[in-house]
């Protein structure tokens, strides 16, 4: 595909994936998981710091307040509940990823970790604030998302069973997709069927697949993890 024969020469170890609310990301991210790529989800981290009892939890039952969460169902938050205010509050929306935001950070950096040192080629981090939240300055290769405005509400409120004015809402939220896709190394267009994705995003793949660069980042990554402590180790008995 032309549009990819410009990006490989830089591709990375690191991709990050990103897009609109609603615009086909999560499909994206499976497509890469079938192909056995590790993917470090955001969404999915997200909710595990605010199980109830961690300190994240607490720290959001403290400013929030009881009322957005279920003590009936053992004090779980009541994500759509509190989607809703955030949603329509810039100030509340702010405290969250103030509380959330570190934790969500330092669960990513485990998992990242934990992958590199097992090994595996190449890691997609799939976060819809990739951009928000400055990841891409330290991520190689950056993948956007997109399709038009009316194709993502449409395919919201068919989603979520929301209005078109709550769609609306949660997209002006976040930051505009086409500055987004001014930010991406790599683009995909999301306005055909499922089936056409599912290919863009296969040739992607297959791109990504014959790159060296991932093997030398691991062979550097492996001498520092031997040599450092080796001579740390001879340093301290010295």
């Amino acid at each position: 595909m032309p549009w990819l024969d410009w990006f490989f020469p830089i591709e990375m170890l690191v991709v990050g994936l990103s897009g609109g609310v609603a615009t086909g990301k999560s499909t994206v991210s499976n497509v890469f998981r079938a192909h056995g790529v590790p993917i470090i989800d955001a969404d999915l981290v997200a909710r595990q710091v605010v199980v109830p009892g961690t300190s994240t939890y607490k720290r959001l039952r403290k400013e929030f307040g009881d009322e957005y969460f279920d003590d009936e169902q053992g004090g779980v938050l009541r994500r759509d509940k509190l989607g809703k205010l955030i949603f329509s509050n810039p100030e509340k929306r702010k405290a969250l990823n103030a509380i959330t935001h570190p934790a969500i950070q330092w669960e990513m950096l485990k998992q990242f970790l934990t992958l590199l040192i097992t090994g595996t080629k190449y890691i997609v981090f799939d976060t819809p604030l990739l951009f928000e939240s400055g990841y891409d300055k330290w991520i190689g290769t950056t993948i956007v998302v997109w399709c038009e405005f009316e194709n993502e509400v449409e395919r919201m409120m068919k989603r979520d069973n929301i209005t078109r004015a709550d769609a609306e809402a949660r997209i002006h939220a976040q930051m505009d997709i086409e500055e987004k896709k001014k930010r991406a190394k790599i683009v995909i267009d999301n306005n055909g069927n499922i089936d056409e994705l599912r290919e863009k995003v296969k040739e992607v793949i297959a791109q990504m697949d014959k790159s060296w660069k991932p093997y030398i980042f691991r062979v550097v990554f492996g001498l520092i993890l031997g040599v450092v402590p080796y001579y740390f180790i001879k340093y301290m008995r010295s």
